[in-house]
């Protein structure tokens, strides 16, 4: 149960640390549900590909960043909305990784291959969960503990200060954008080597619970990670009353997203 639940938490945790890198460079990335699901496209098809889980690992990583530093860099530069750029990709990325997999696999829907390489039952031992919780570590650690965190910080409550003392905003807001692009594509890994499968929209609203969980989270490291832990905790609840409750697996399937509602408001 305890390993169960730390691969329904992780995928949120991961997107939230993310988004909570650039909400603090003052430029929140709202595209955090598309960029998990390029995440999770790159990963299945990288290591179907080469056979290699770890090439895919990340391989979904840097695919989620380079679509994040491209999108936003544009952006930036032509000061166009942030959040409608991210709304846009929202849009834009399920139906073009829909096209690429109709192109390359011919079909649009699940993607299921004859052989899986094993060590993709890497998801289901610690080693992948320790692997993110490092990474956890490390952003935890850079956006509280290092220049390049103050810096972030900085901007997000002050850019024109930070503009006198030779800081470039955009620069550093590009960077936290795609930290949290890289962040984003590794929570997708995690969910396709969990499934062995891709199916399409298996975000399935992780991206919009990370958002909200940077809020309930009160937008600092640790309030995220409890807010995230709380998401976990619902979702493993639903999945384990299927098979205990009689009630509609509709309604079972949408009690995170309930929870995660309720939370927000109170």
């Amino acid at each position: 149960m305890i390993q169960s639940l730390i691969l329904y938490t992780l995928p949120v945790l991961l997107a939230a640390f993310g988004g909570l890198f650039s909400d603090a460079a003052g430029k929140l990335n709202i595209a955090l549900e598309s960029l998990i699901l390029t995440g999770a496209f790159t990963a299945f098809a990288v290591t179907v590909e080469t056979g290699s889980p770890l090439l895919g690992l990340i391989s979904a990583g840097i695919i989620s960043a380079l679509v994040t530093g491209i999108s936003f860099s544009i952006a930036l530069k032509g000061r166009a909305n942030i959040f409608i750029t991210g709304l846009g990709l929202n849009l834009l990325l399920p139906g073009l990784i829909a096209t690429i997999s109709s192109m390359v696999y011919g079909t649009r829907g699940v993607l299921r291959p004859d052989v899986f390489p094993p060590m993709t039952r890497i998801a289901q031992v610690p080693l992948l969960s320790l692997a993110s919780i490092v990474l956890l570590s490390v952003l935890w650690y850079l956006l509280t503990s290092t220049p390049l965190g103050l810096r972030i910080r900085a901007i997000g409550l002050e850019p024109h200060v930070s503009q006198i003392r030779g800081i470039s905003p955009d620069r550093l807001r590009l960077t936290a954008l795609v930290i949290s692009g890289l962040a984003c594509g590794i929570a997708g890994a995690i969910l396709v080597f969990s499934l062995r499968s891709f199916v399409p929209n298996m975000s399935a609203g992780k991206g919009w619970i990370a958002l909200a969980a940077i809020y309930v989270g009160r937008r600092r490291p640790r309030g995220v990670l409890i807010a995230a832990l709380l998401f976990g905790v619902t979702e493993l609840a639903a999945n384990i009353a299927q098979g205990a409750a009689s009630i509609p697996t509709s309604l079972l399937m949408a009690f995170p997203y309930a929870a995660a509602t309720v939370v927000l408001i109170i």
